[in-house]
């Protein structure tokens, strides 16, 4: 049966010139479309920051506590709200988790990482003064293998078989690789989160530049940007993946910005609360935080510290 072709003659109708007299009524159009997109977007991640993740079995001992702090409300509407300062008492015991981890050694990486950290700031702060054609500081092959892997292997499960690839990057590869990495950070940290599409992509640049060095994934290069800007980067621990993402844990860069997104949301959730009920006294919040609370719990339900959870939960 053929298919009746319509007319291409158009009856044109007051609308049509009202259009076609100015492009005044597309842009508003364009720009409520825009508007509308933002807000679908907002609500998505505050509905992904407010749901609490259900397995049958968790695959790290301690999960469930870090589980359960994620399900506690974070309101401002009262400030004596026990489940803000729940995530108060719990990061306050991280260092105190760090050493029940791993003893005297892993302190005292977590403590050169945080002093090495504190130098590549330091390094871009001089560099940006100074007019350099660059900048962003780097890191290098030793502050690579002698502190960031052995505290990630020191904090999590050890990966013995990355050792020989991690060896196998030069220091220049090193250096190329995080200096590129770390002026993406650097944007995040400029952009201040305000924008959304434009933050997760500088978060995703950030990581991909470090995983070009060999034996380097999502987690390896979480554990270095997170101590450079932990404002807009969270580690990828097993247990904050386990806790944060509904399927099967895994190491990707989709896995990863998922996690990260959630951190950041549960960070501002934190510091609004945190700004109705003091003013805007303490310190902010960071996705990094977020991240160490959360694996703090878990090391002590995993430890069966229940003295520790009962101050963290007020059980």
């Amino acid at each position: 049966m053929a298919i009746k072709r319509r007319s291409s003659t158009r009856i044109s109708t007051p609308a049509d010139a009202a259009i076609g007299g100015g492009g005044s009524s597309n842009d508003k159009q364009q720009q409520q479309q825009q508007q509308q997109q933002q807000l679908r977007k907002k609500q998505k991640r505050n509905s992904s920051n407010n749901s609490t993740i259900k397995k049958s079995h968790w695959s790290r001992p301690g999960v469930e506590a870090a589980a359960r702090l994620v399900s506690l409300p974070i309101s401002s509407s009262d400030c004596n709200n026990n489940h803000f300062n729940s995530w108060n008492t719990a990061l306050s015991h991280y260092e105190s988790m760090i050493q029940a981890k791993g003893n005297t050694q892993l302190y005292k990486l977590d403590q050169l990482r945080n002093l090495i950290a504190q130098q590549w700031k330091n390094d871009s702060q001089i560099k940006e003064c100074s007019s350099s054609s660059s900048s962003s500081s780097s890191m290098t092959k030793d502050q690579l293998l002698n502190v960031i892997i052995p505290w990630k292997f020191g904090k999590g499960k050890p990966r013995n078989a990355l050792k020989k690839l991690l060896q196998s990057n030069t220091e220049e590869d090193v250096i190329k690789a995080s200096m590129l990495a770390f002026h993406h950070a650097d944007n995040c940290a400029n952009n201040d989160n305000s924008d959304f599409d434009t933050h997760q992509q500088n978060v995703q640049n950030a990581i991909q530049s470090l995983c070009q060095l060999n034996g380097v994934g999502p987690a390896t290069a979480s554990a270095v940007l997170s101590a450079y800007c932990p404002q807009s980067f969270a580690f990828m621990d097993d247990e904050v993946i386990e806790c944060l993402y509904e399927a099967k844990r895994g190491y990707t860069l989709k896995i990863y910005m998922m996690v990260n997104d959630r951190c950041v949301g549960i960070a501002k959730e934190l510091n609004e609360a945190n700004s109705d009920c003091s003013s805007g006294g303490g310190e902010l919040w960071t996705p990094a935080d977020v991240g160490k609370a959360l694996w703090t719990v878990a090391t002590m339900s995993a430890k069966k510290d229940e003295v520790s959870l009962c101050k963290v939960f007020g059980d």
